[in-house]
């Protein structure tokens, strides 16, 4: 019976720490966007290529975590234009993530 709770509390811390990583990282340095994990459509990596490419000198991420109401966006290391821009494509094409 001990075994069983210890399993699920292991079960449950892991599905805590999943639920604190991101789903879906892309990386945006020297006018490019690559996904680093997860999947996105084309259409909405096509879009942060744009971002990337109007912001050239820009680096950092986009991570993703959640999907559709409950999205959330965390730009790290982008600066306010590109991150605000890079925020807009994902939350506007909210349904494709």
């Amino acid at each position: 019976m001990k075994f069983l709770w210890i399993a699920v509390l292991v079960a449950l811390v892991g599905m805590m720490v999943a639920r604190l990583r991101p789903r879906i990282v892309v990386s945006i340095a020297n006018g490019r966007a690559q996904v680093v994990r997860g999947t996105l459509p084309g259409g909405v990596i096509g879009d942060l290529q744009v971002v990337a490419e109007l912001s050239a000198e820009a680096a950092g991420r986009v991570e993703i975590r959640g999907k559709g109401s409950s999205l959330s966006i965390r730009t790290p290391g982008l600066a306010e234009e590109p991150a605000q821009r890079a925020r807009n494509v994902v939350y506007l094409r909210r349904h494709d993530v």
